[in-house]
């Protein structure tokens, strides 16, 4: 009971806090305290977590649901952004998929973590109404356990993320590079210089120097 009681008292002070730190628009400062107190929850289930991750179904889903799911969206999107047929991308959707499958990973941790608190918010209602020794059993349940830490984790992972979410962009403009040759249908082969085919007319040229990743490619007429 006084368990309970200092963890609820210990929420409400970092709810107090994070709402007033968020009404002085410190928001970094706010999200560092609900990073602490996510942590500082996680840390007693730190073993039940770390046998979620290696399980066998987590791993497998990871390299044939989300893997796939990321490497289709991946090569979508980087022929719509490059406006390159996709049969001509073979390596860098592979390379850009590493911090996309992140992404996806992280919005289907979000969308689980939803659903099972709304599971276990309705499970407490009906539970209420029953004898005192099945509210304490349900309590330390494993399924209240992974609840929780599904909401931690939820942010925890943000941070991550959004690294992740904000590398994709610039590791599309290295990765595209691994699609490109020095000897091409495209052109002559030309001292640092590389080709990448867009379509059946145009290629992609890109100057090896300095600003290789900053600048545009030139487009030149090709046809196959």
């Amino acid at each position: 009971m006084k368990e309970k009681v200092k963890d609820l008292l210990l929420l409400i002070f970092v709810v107090v806090v994070v709402l007033l730190l968020i009404t002085s628009e410190h928001v970094f400062i706010a999200f560092s305290v609900l990073l602490i107190y996510s942590l500082y929850k996680l840390y007693p289930e730190r073993f039940l977590l770390e046998k979620i991750i290696k399980s066998v179904f987590t791993i497998k889903f990871y390299n044939v649901v989300i893997w796939f799911i990321s490497y289709l969206l991946t090569l979508k999107m980087l022929s719509v952004i490059y406006s390159v047929d996709e049969e001509y991308l073979k390596f860098s959707p592979a390379i850009v998929t590493i911090p996309i499958s992140f992404c996806v990973s992280y919005f289907l941790l979000v969308l689980l973590a939803g659903i099972s608190r709304s599971i276990s918010m309705v499970t407490g209602n009906i539970i209420s109404f029953l004898p005192q020794w099945i509210k304490v059993s349900y309590e330390q349940s494993m399924f209240v356990r992974v609840v929780n830490i599904l909401q931690y984790l939820v942010i925890v992972v943000a941070i991550p993320f959004l690294l992740a979410a904000l590398s994709s962009v610039y590791l599309a403009r290295v990765a595209i590079l691994s699609d490109a040759s020095f000897i091409s249908d495209c052109g002559t082969k030309q001292w640092r210089v590389m080709y990448l085919r867009k379509n059946n007319n145009e290629c992609y040229k890109f100057t090896l120097n300095i600003n290789v990743f900053s600048e545009q490619p030139v487009i030149v007429n090709s046809k196959k």
